[in-house]
């Protein structure tokens, strides 16, 4: 009897284990760099792995009810692996590092409001043009401050990374330089690790003002009270979806990809949905 005990406990030992590995091997799959992040090196590799920051409604967030990385970007993603006959992968990170997964072989597109400039274009390949933004500033309702040249010397808050901070750090590719500014210099540029974060602290006193995107600062203020939208913006600019530097033949399916739902109507349907 103990001798057909052991065999029983064996047989099931090995089966945890071969489960085990098996989970493991999948995990392994999952986490495994990209080495070729062409249309078909993605259909190969059986995903399409998009880098965000899901702290940016409308375009990313988390559904309150499920959990679940929702939005604007999020459901062009999900057309976007429905394409390539993939699943979707959402790698959920801080906002720099969005920047930087495509050329860490860590992502294959990098979607999260991302801001085209011929900086950043110098280390990613962008998309066309998908979303038309602006840069905005977010204040208390009895704040002084009425536009962007109204905070210099103030303490402003940014998400790290974002264009927000490269502004209010007054980088001349984005704010500009002398009688070309688009805002006076903030005396103190205070970072945070999302846009939420920046405006708690706005509602706490510990910053005068933040500077963010027009539409993630619109719902900010729909959640936080006694907060407003100054009426003059700061900065005009254009969303676009990054790839890895070089990654020439994702860079055009996407392009064409992008230009059928907008001829098909998807894209209509997209922005309806979260801008009526």
């Amino acid at each position: 009897m103990k001798k057909i005990t052991k065999i029983i406990v064996a047989i099931l030992t090995l089966a945890v284990m071969v489960g085990c590995v098996s989970v493991f091997a999948a995990c392994k799959k999952e986490e495994a760099s990209i080495t070729d992040a062409t249309p078909e090196g993605i259909k190969k590799y059986g995903s399409l792995v998009v880098a965000t920051n899901a702290y940016f409604p409308p375009f990313e967030y988390k559904d309150e009810e499920t959990g679940k990385i929702t939005g604007w970007d999020m459901d062009i993603a999900q057309k976007l692996a429905d394409k390539l006959g993939v699943k979707l992968v959402i790698a959920d990170m801080e906002f720099d590092s969005v920047l930087l997964a495509p050329g860490a072989n860590k992502a294959h597109i990098s979607m999260a409001g991302i801001s085209y400039s011929e900086k950043r274009d110098q280390t990613l390949d962008f998309s066309v043009g998908v979303f038309d933004s602006s840069q905005v500033i977010i204040v208390k309702n009895d704040s002084d401050i009425a536009g962007p040249f109204d905070l210099g010397g103030k303490t402003v808050g940014v998400q790290s990374g974002t264009v927000g901070q490269l502004l209010a750090q007054m980088d001349p590719d984005w704010a500009g330089e002398g009688e070309d500014a688009c805002l006076a210099a903030p005396g103190n540029v205070s970072k945070y690790t999302t846009g939420a974060e920046a405006v708690l602290a706005l509602t706490q006193g510990k910053v005068d003002a933040v500077i963010i995107d027009k539409f993630p600062a619109q719902k900010f203020v729909e959640n936080y009270q006694g907060v407003k939208i100054c009426e003059e913006t700061v900065f005009d600019d254009e969303y676009a979806f990054a790839v890895k530097e070089g990654n020439k033949e994702l860079q055009q399916w996407l392009n064409e990809a992008i230009a059928e739902m907008k001829a098909d109507g998807t894209m209509a349907a997209i922005n309806a949905k979260y801008f009526g």
